[in-house]
């Protein structure tokens, strides 16, 4: 199993620190919450990612506070007309739906934590693009490796297709169904057995794919 990801919510009330912790679950998150910069600062802990709710006023130097402090991505939640800081790291605007809130957190995870991904006999290095299964290792292509990162961060369920065309070609629309397609064709005849009947990388019909763990 990877190692928990640990989110510190800085936030004026815990009301984002539940929201995520509902949304994202225990398993493979630690949630740690501060009502303010200041008190940020105090805590004896390595947050994988910050997540700030840019106060109205002082948002540049809480910001320089916290990037000298942890060295770890900062993500800032603002209002939509609110000036960024520059040393923030990715932001969402007000308002905002929750799923979208966790595919940034996830996303931004995988783009600035390149590490070993480990899921039962399955360990993927995302910043070599190496893959160790089943004793074999194999040198992945950069969306592939993407694309199986996401897959393995959510182990047993299901993504959408939606959802990996927003997090790995950052994009909405369906231009890139067929580069899809490809890509997990590409990674089935890496990986499986028998790519025409998969075990490990699985259709939904009419949704998307689960990674089975072998």
């Amino acid at each position: 199993m990877m190692e928990p990801y640990t989110l510190l919510i800085i936030a004026r009330t815990q009301s984002l620190a539940k929201r995520l912790k509902g949304a994202l679950g225990a398993e493979r998150y630690v949630i740690r919450w501060a009502p303010s910069a200041t008190q940020a600062l105090a805590l004896d802990l390595t947050p994988s990612l910050l997540v700030l709710d840019l106060p109205a006023s002082g948002g540049v130097r809480s910001v320089a506070r916290l990037k000298r402090r942890f060295d770890a991505p900062l993500l800032a939640i603002c209002r939509a007309d609110q000036p960024i800081p520059a040393q923030v790291d990715v932001y969402l605007p007000r308002p905002y739906r929750t799923q979208a809130l966790v595919d940034l957190v996830e996303t931004t995870l995988i783009n600035h934590s390149p590490q070993t991904v480990c899921v039962a006999d399955m360990s993927l290095d995302t910043a070599s693009r190496r893959l160790q299964i089943n004793g074999a290792v194999h040198r992945l292509r950069p969306i592939a490796c993407r694309i199986l990162a996401v897959l393995m961060a959510r182990a047993g369920k299901v993504v959408s297709r939606d959802e990996l065309f927003h997090r790995v070609w950052d994009t909405d629309d369906g231009d890139s169904t067929r580069a899809l397609d490809v890509h997990i064709a590409y990674l089935r005849r890496k990986l499986e057995a028998d790519p025409r009947s998969p075990k490990l990388i699985v259709t939904e019909r009419g949704v998307g794919y689960r990674l089975r763990p072998p």
